[in-house]
């Protein structure tokens, strides 16, 4: 008996990803066939086992013969028809001697972890293919490259560069769905010195496509408005170049003001800072918004906190952004990505958040206040800052609402010790409130 052979696609690498009718093809099939990682999720299923080496032709033959008396599997990476075998198995055997069993596929996974949206994708393979393929989607607005040890991320971002192209907004996503995952926010210039990282997948967004991610498409003036800016810092700027390096490993909150990038712009103190974050209860790989981000005290602070987890920062003022983006940049700060604009608008296809931080509203404290309460997941946090009685106010109403729970506030001021003359004196800062609640788990809200 000549039996079908049964192809099935192992997405990427992590047994919770399987669908249950690939783990029932398996448990009936008398041999595996596949490559080193594919078999490896099969290590404790005891059936024979062929690991695909060599040239194609080989494998193609061998399926062939032990088809003619075993339930062949052919395990694939991904999906199978997503750059993989299927092609030439349908060739070699046609399709009415094929079973097909669908996998999730890196380009859907990436997605999935950014909350992108992938139908108007143009996506392209680089894994030994080389780089001509990426001739094709030069002029795309939305890319998706695949690349390989040779070809890595950054081989596609020099690429683009000599090309011309711009696009502002770039991830590097590697090996997704295993332990030792990395997603990483950067840009073509940031993104050409990356090094190794071959098994990934690289999404690069035009600036055209970053309106459509990062806007409220309902929103005429959001849409229009351009979202990413160059990075720029007004003249005026005070560049301090203290030793940042000694703070890389710092685990606490509070990072010395004399660290950042500063104008004229407001930075909040670091106390602040330290008591704001520590308030926000925040831990590794959330997804957090910083709305009103300012020169992006708490958004630098929070990106080293919880990385890998990523920031999505709002600034209404692009003077200030940019400063928030050259602070990021000079912490070395990859996982945030600072939109100018106002919130809530701009957060309409953001990732969910876990945790919600409010430096500024703008005056749109109520629409904010509303929107993450609608954004937020049950038992995830707010935690806002007020200098005016009347915004704290404000603030305090809001939250008593249905939707919150265990509203907390305190009232923040901090006094220094400076010289005047010969005496030393406690100076004190504007007194700040801070207020926190916590997303009700049962609410008719």
């Amino acid at each position: 008996m000549v039996y079908p052979v049964t192809v099935v696609g192992t997405g990427p690498g992590n047994r919770d990803y399987l669908l249950p009718a690939a783990l029932d093809a398996v448990q009936e099939a008398d041999l595996l066939v596949g490559g080193k990682s594919a078999l490896s999720l099969f290590s404790d299923v005891e059936k024979e086992k062929q690991l695909i080496k060599g040239e194609l032709q080989g494998i193609l033959d061998y399926i062939a013969v032990m088809r003619e008396t075993r339930r062949v599997v052919v395990l694939l990476s991904g999906d199978p028809g997503f750059f993989g075998l299927l092609p030439h198995l349908r060739k070699r055997f046609g399709m009415e001697n094929l079973r097909v069993i669908p996998g999730i596929s890196s380009l859907q996974l990436g997605c999935a972890r950014l909350g992108l949206h992938w139908h108007d994708l143009a996506v392209a393979s680089v894994h030994g293919r080389g780089l001509g393929q990426l001739e094709r989607v030069c002029s795309a607005g939305k890319v998706a490259v695949l690349t390989d040890g040779q070809f890595t991320p950054a081989a596609v971002c020099r690429f683009f560069l000599e090309k011309g192209c711009y696009f502002p907004l770039v991830w590097v996503l590697t090996d997704l769905g295993r332990p030792g995952e990395q997603v990483t926010l950067t840009d073509l210039q940031e993104g050409a010195e990356v090094v190794g990282r071959g098994n990934s997948i690289v999404i690069l967004l035009r600036e055209d496509s970053c309106r459509g991610v990062f806007s409220n498409s309902k929103d005429k003036a959001a849409v229009e408005e351009p979202v990413f800016e160059e990075l720029a810092v007004e003249e005026e700027a005070v560049v301090e170049e203290p030793a940042v390096e000694e703070w890389k490993n710092v685990v606490t909150p509070g990072l010395a003001n004399e660290l950042f990038v500063r104008t004229k712009t407001p930075l909040s103190q670091e106390e602040v800072r330290a008591l704001v974050l520590c308030k926000a209860r925040l831990h590794k790989g959330m997804v957090v918004y910083d709305l009103g981000a300012g020169t992006g005290g708490w958004t630098v602070e929070t990106a080293r906190l919880i990385a890998p987890g990523r920031v999505y920062a709002v600034e209404r003022d692009p003077a200030a952004a940019d400063l928030a983006r050259t602070n990021l940049k000079k912490f070395g700060l990859s996982n945030a990505l600072v939109v100018t604009g106002e919130a809530p608008d701009v957060c309409a296809e953001f990732p969910r958040p876990d945790c919600v931080l409010v430096g500024g509203s703008g005056g749109r404290l109520g629409d904010i206040v509303q929107s993450a309460a609608s954004w937020l997941s049950p038992g995830g946090k707010i935690v806002l800052s007020a200098v005016t009685p009347d915004t704290f106010s404000a603030a305090w109403g809001l939250l008593q609402g249905d939707s919150w729970e265990r509203l907390d506030a305190v009232l923040l001021q901090v006094s220094r010790v400076v010289s005047r003359g010969e005496a030393r004196i406690f100076q004190g800062g504007n007194p700040v409130f801070i207020l926190q609640a916590v997303r009700r788990k049962s609410s008719d809200s």
